[in-house]
């Protein structure tokens, strides 16, 4: 945080003041001394009052007096000027925030459905506790569908998740969440849904850390265009870390350790659904990596600072109230 200083929020208002003041003043001072030119009489023999020591004191302590009451006007005028014209503090901030991009990949084959809504669920809680990060959800079956792209809008993601688990859950109402899952040939093209889920990362902004929870039941029944090797050799390349979930693990299968060997080759972690602690695993697994810290774009910042103008109009009107009544006593 830099702070730039004192300024003006309406710096118009003072210069605009400063005119009247001077015009009126210079108005007043005309009129009287226009005034004072027809009232002028002669009268004889005031020397012998001017010399008085009481005429001179009293003509001293008037003089002191106007000068103050002067003073003070002009004091309480011109703060009353400025506070009008809005002093503000300007502070450059340039924020920093710890910032990572979380993408969900579900496969949605009918064997998924009660896992993907538990994950579903579990991220909808962990959401509450995000500031910064970015959530995303891709599902797929024989094609992929983005469900929400990478977004740090909490109420919208929330929104988003309430219906993704309402529809796993079954709910008639919303076939339509699985609209587009299913334009290619087969069930459950793993590759291809990894290959979409990687690549729906920005291109761009490399500097946050990537996580993608990669949920499958692994029973390729197709051809996908892109195998689960190459899809995981394309998460390497661009930097996504897999946590891979496989539900229907059974014993050590061939499947079992290809997937175990993709995702372990991007860093990430694998987890059998035998593991009762899996879901929480894969969450512990995410919320662990540690966030990057970014420069977020500086802005400026201004913040009324009232004390100065505040405290010169009080000083003044102190003043023009105690020499008026000494004045005038």
């Amino acid at each position: 945080m830099e702070l730039t200083g004192l300024d003006l929020r309406f710096p118009a208002v003072l210069v605009v003041g400063l005119l009247v003041a001077v015009v009126a003043t210079v108005a007043v001072t005309r009129h009287l001394a226009r005034r004072s030119a027809h009232a002028t009489a002669a009268v004889a023999n005031t020397s012998a009052l001017t010399a008085l020591p009481e005429y001179r004191r009293a003509l001293r302590t008037h003089r002191i007096r106007m000068a103050v009451l002067a003073a003070s006007a002009v004091l309480l005028g011109g703060a009353a000027l400025v506070g009008a014209a809005r002093p503000v503090d300007t502070t450059v901030e340039r924020p920093e925030t710890r910032n990572r991009d979380i993408m969900l990949c579900l496969d949605i084959s009918g064997s998924m459905a009660a896992y993907d809504a538990e994950l579903v669920s579990t991220f909808k809680r962990l959401v509450t506790r995000f500031e910064g990060e970015r959530i995303g959800l891709v599902i797929f079956n024989s094609s992929a569908a983005t469900v929400f792209p990478l977004t740090d809008d909490y109420d919208f993601i929330n929104e988003e998740l309430d219906v993704a688990g309402r529809a796993l859950a079954g709910d008639p109402d919303l076939e339509s969440f699985f609209a587009g899952t299913f334009n290619g040939r087969g069930t459950s093209l793993i590759g291809d849904g990894l290959a979409t889920c990687v690549s729906s990362f920005d291109r761009i902004d490399t500097q946050r850390p990537r996580s993608l929870v990669f949920a499958t039941d692994n029973h390729l029944a197709g051809r996908p265009i892109i195998d689960v090797v190459e899809a995981g050799e394309l998460a390497k390349a661009k930097g996504v870390r897999v946590y891979g979930l496989n539900p229907e693990e059974d014993g050590v299968d061939r499947e079992a350790v290809e997937m175990r060997q993709v995702v372990e080759g991007t860093a990430g972690r694998y987890f059998a659904m035998s593991d009762t602690s899996a879901i929480g695993g894969i969450v512990d697994a995410v919320q662990a990596q540690e966030a990057a810290l970014i420069d977020s774009s500086a802005r400026a910042l201004q913040t009324d600072n009232p004390v100065v103008p505040i405290t010169l109009a009080g000083l003044g009107l102190v003043g023009v109230i105690g020499a008026s009544r000494r004045w005038s006593s």
